[in-house]
């Protein structure tokens, strides 16, 4: 499904998500969430909460022409984000705002509105665009989509508004609890229940569900700075920890791009590489022991469970085919990959004044109970590491890469033949 080619839509959507990622550095747009008491602070939250779609809604209205998004941002969107801006003062009580965080939230509410009058006013003649779906979508496929965007951008602090769900011990998330084994299930259901969900779509219809999947995962990325300006997200203690320069951020960073490029190798790239990420995150899970209902678990579960659940759907449910030379050229993409990660986790720790170490992909610790990140460490300038370590992050992650190429081959060779078995008995 091309993306429009419209220089105004671009623009503008290029300038809704700018507005909405710089937005979500300010501590208030999570603090909000744990502070819903009142009448006035849980409706305000629920008119931003409900804004928060028009990440997703008017890049697809604008990108892609769809009914759908372009009825929301002006029936939708546009009011709620008024109502928001009316019910504004119990966003700034809930954390002292700084200057930059005023000019944040001015400028995401107006690019928004700028976004929905477009198409009040521009859009409603434009014929510059070939529409794909329907010009008069049901009001149940509008109602259906946007509920399921508006609990895709849920904030995953919520719950911690209420103390003592933080205290449960059988709400508690363990290694090798039932929580922990509940979420591996969950992912798999996730997986399972997309594909289900998308086998008799049209391929726009697809294209347009996958895009919205991986929108909401983005959206969830950026939202984390905000968190972190008050609060530590598992090991990270500040923005530049929370920075999308881990392998399973990396991936939700660039898999709406992924998918708006139309890029066999892209998409099968973040295959190879994500999909068998999201499962070892699972195996080896960074949330220490917390309560479930905590930002330190939900944020991790939800990102994690989407993660797998898009990447795998891309051979699933848009047809990606992964190739051998993909992999070839992994060989090389991983290496320079670890060696970025190297050079950057490097820079934050002498920028920062208390030498704070990010770990950025664990290319300086090893995210396992065993001191590898310590073998034949060497010094070149302000460079400390062992060429061995990293030498086996690149061998462990290539080698996940080729274990998911097998899975996905097999897979494939089977169904092939057992698709020729079905068509040979109907033809007999």
């Amino acid at each position: 499904m091309p993306v429009c080619k419209k220089t105004d839509n671009i623009l503008i959507a290029l300038l809704i998500v700018i507005a909405t990622v710089w937005n979500g550095f300010s501590a208030n747009v999570m603090e909000q969430f744990i502070h819903m008491r009142t009448p006035v602070q849980i409706i305000g939250a629920i008119f931003r909460w409900a804004g928060m779609t028009s990440f997703i809604i008017l890049p697809a209205a604008l990108l892609y022409n769809d009914p759908r998004c372009k009825f929301l941002a002006k029936y939708i969107i546009l009011p709620v984000i008024l109502l928001g801006v009316i019910f504004s003062k119990p966003y700034f009580l809930a954390h002292k705002p700084h200057i930059p965080d005023i000019i944040s939230y001015i400028f995401w509410n107006l690019s928004t509105l700028a976004g929905c009058i477009y198409f009040i006013f521009i859009e409603k003649n434009d014929t510059s665009i070939e529409n794909t779906t329907s010009d008069h979508p049901s009001a149940q496929s509008i109602t259906v989509l946007f509920t399921l965007l508006f609990l895709g951008v849920a904030p995953l602090n919520l719950f911690m508004q209420f103390p003592k769900l933080m205290h449960i011990d059988a709400l508690t998330f363990r290694l090798f609890g039932f929580w922990h084994i509940f979420a591996i299930l969950l992912t798999v259901a996730a997986t399972v229940i997309i594909a289900y969900l998308l086998r008799k779509k049209s391929q726009e219809d697809r294209f347009l569900s996958m895009f919205f999947l991986s929108a909401t995962l983005f959206f969830q990325l950026s939202v984390r700075f905000s968190f972190v300006r008050l609060r530590p997200y598992q090991t990270a203690t500040n923005i530049v920890g929370a920075l999308p320069l881990y392998v399973c951020s990396f991936g939700i960073m660039l898999l709406p791009f992924a998918i708006i490029s139309l890029s066999s190798f892209f998409r099968s790239v973040l295959f190879l590489i994500n999909t068998p990420g999201a499962i070892i995150a699972f195996v080896w899970p960074s949330t220490g022991v917390s309560p479930i209902f905590h930002y330190n678990v939900t944020c991790f579960v939800f990102t994690h469970v989407l993660l797998f659940a898009i990447t795998a759907n891309l051979v699933l449910s848009l047809n990606v085919k992964p190739q051998l030379y993909h992999l070839k050229h992994l060989a090389y993409l991983i290496v320079l990959y670890y060696f970025v990660m190297l050079l950057l986790n490097t820079l934050a720790i002498n920028l920062d004044k208390t030498n704070y170490d990010p770990n950025f992909s664990f290319v300086s610790k090893s995210p396992l109970p065993i001191p590898l990140h310590n073998l034949l460490k060497l010094k070149i300038g302000v460079l400390h590491f062992s060429p061995l370590y990293i030498l086996v992050l690149c061998v462990i992650q290539y080698a996940l890469a080729w274990i998911t190429f097998a899975v996905y081959k097999l897979a494939a060779n089977r169904f092939s033949k057992k698709e020729k078995t079905t068509l040979t008995e109907n033809i007999d």
